[in-house]
C-alpha cells in the first residue's frame, strides 16, 4: 500500500493543481482506490488527505464523485415490519425499526 500511496502522491506532485483544476478520469480512479481500501483499513478521511498530500475536502469530493448514479437495488414484496423499516446493504447490515425519514437519512449517509 505504502509503494502505492507513493506512486500517486509522485502523480499529484506532477500535475497543475488549483482551484477549478479538474483531475483525469484515470487518477480519480486511482485515487477512488487507494482511498478505498484506506477506508477499509480504518483511516480517517484527514489521515487519507495527509497520505496523499491533498485537503479533506478534496479527498472526499473526489470519492463521493464516484458514487453518482444509479445504484443497484432490490425490492422486497415487504417493507415494513413491525417495528417500522428494514434497511439491508448490499454488504449484509441490517439495520431494522425505522420509520421513513430515518431510513432516508441512513441511505444517504450510506452513499
Amino acid at each position: 500500500m505504502e509503494r502505492e500511496i507513493r506512486k500517486l502522491r509522485a502523480a499529484l506532485a506532477g500535475r497543475e493543481s488549483g482551484r477549478g483544476r479538474r483531475f483525469s478520469r484515470e487518477l480519480r480512479r486511482e485515487i477512488s482506490g487507494v482511498v478505498r481500501r484506506l477506508r477499509d483499513e480504518g483511516t480517517s478521511w484527514s489521515g487519507i488527505g495527509a497520505a496523499l498530500g491533498l485537503p479533506t475536502a478534496t479527498v472526499r469530493r473526489l470519492c463521493d464523485g464516484e458514487a453518482l448514479g444509479f445504484a443497484r437495488v432490490e425490492v422486497a414484496d415487504e417493507i415494513a415490519t413491525e417495528s417500522g423499516l428494514v434497511v439491508v446493504t448490499p454488504s449484509g447490515f441490517r439495520v431494522e425499526g425505522l420509520d421513513a425519514n430515518g431510513a432516508a437519512t441512513l441511505i444517504r449517509q450510506l452513499a
